[in-house]
């Protein structure tokens, strides 16, 4: 099976991203439960069409 030279940085990179955002922003939350979340199934590339999220 193929895989994409840059899949393995791309997920080195998420993870870091998101941990450092949520050290450096700890007060930051979904505003609806996860399962509520909107994905994005339609495409290639799965993601999300919306994050709601709020930082107090």
């Amino acid at each position: 099976m193929h895989q994409c030279l840059g899949q393995q940085l791309a997920r080195v990179e998420m993870r870091v991203g998101f941990t450092e955002l949520l050290t450096r922003l700890p007060g930051l939350r979904l505003t609806v439960p996860p399962d509520e979340v909107p994905l994005r199934t339609d495409m290639i590339v799965y993601g999300v069409h919306a994050l709601p999220v709020a930082w107090s």
